[in-house]
């Protein structure tokens, strides 16, 4: 029997997805100002993406406050209000150096949810451990740990194109 690796992750609040959101909510702006419609229609267009901005730079840091992640592709999330809520890791998953997208669903609903995890969210180290422990959760590899992360996250990446999984020499 394989041995389950665990492992928590605790949330901070991110300065990049506030500049983020602002930027785009702030372009967003730009263009529909610079859109050739009669002013009462670009004035209510206006407010409706800044009242969305708004919404969004509010609902950022809301969300969870962390999640455990084992290594069975199973995860708890931990809500801001002190609940935890059992789940699973879903397809969709995104492990990149500065940033990492955790998909998941939780036990007994339909929908998938994605919880945003960019570089300063978390620590430098606690961030490399969380692309790991996704990589290698959702590796589908159940007989070991893999050779090495790059394979485990990799090829299932580049199986649509026929890439061999195998490593070239």
């Amino acid at each position: 029997m394989r041995r389950l690796a665990t492992r928590r992750f605790d949330f901070a609040p991110s300065r990049a997805a506030r500049v983020f959101v602002l930027g785009s909510s702030a372009a967003t702006l730009a263009l529909v100002v610079a859109l050739p419609l009669d002013p009462l229609m670009i004035a209510s267009l206006a407010l409706l993406v800044v009242a969305l901005g708004l919404r969004a730079c509010r609902t950022l840091d809301g969300a969870l406050a962390g999640i455990v992640v084992r290594s069975d592709a199973t995860l708890t999330a931990l809500a801001c209000d002190g609940r935890a809520v059992e789940g699973v890791l879903a397809e969709g998953s995104v492990a990149l150096p500065r940033y990492a997208a955790v998909t998941w669903r939780a036990n007994g609903e339909r929908f998938k949810r994605v919880e945003s995890v960019p570089w300063d969210r978390l620590g430098a180290s606690a961030h490399r451990e969380l692309r790991v422990m996704l990589r290698y959760a959702t590796s589908g590899d159940e007989a070991g740990p893999p050779a090495s992360h790059w394979r485990a996250s990799i090829s299932a990446a580049l199986s649509f194109f026929a890439w061999p999984a195998r490593r070239w020499r």
